[in-house]
């Protein structure tokens, strides 16, 4: 019997050891988490991009 064997990394339920999820379901909610977190990850540069200029732009009109 071969023990090896690999997690869903959405559910955890046991899968294929050449497959990273268990079902379609669980790719696309996978694909869902990875865009939501890119989504967030540019709001994020951008915040900051803009309190930069906010500073940069304070030292300009003294």
């Amino acid at each position: 019997m071969d023990d090896e064997h690999r997690h869903c990394k959405v559910c955890g339920k046991v899968c294929d050891v050449d497959e990273e999820v268990c079902s379609t379901s669980c790719a696309t909610k996978r694909e869902e988490r990875r865009q939501s977190s890119r989504n967030l990850k540019w709001m994020l540069y951008g915040g900051m991009a803009v309190i930069l200029l906010l500073f940069v732009a304070s030292f300009l009109h003294a």
